[in-house]
């Protein structure tokens, strides 16, 4: 097998609104999610995009992002920058 294996740790960040949500309640979880994925971005920190689901009881907002193998580090760098 030519398949070289990866493990990735990814933290799972959400917001979670209680139903009826109003617009701007959602417009201000989602403006907060895009704001958070895009700096962990621009720090180098891959992401996935900002998904809403709703329910009967909840509204969530949430993305992912990876964790780095070295928080510490990662931390460290970014200031520097």
């Amino acid at each position: 097998m030519d398949a070289e294996k990866r493990v990735r740790t990814v933290d799972h960040h959400e917001w979670t609104l209680k139903q009826p949500a109003h617009h701007t309640e959602v417009e201000k979880a989602v403006a907060v999610a895009e704001h958070e994925r895009t700096a962990l971005a621009s720090r180098g920190v891959r992401t996935g995009d900002v998904h809403i689901h709703g329910g009967d009881t909840e509204l969530v907002i949430s993305f992912e992002a990876e964790r780095p193998k070295n928080p510490k580090r990662h931390l460290v760098e970014a200031a520097d920058a």
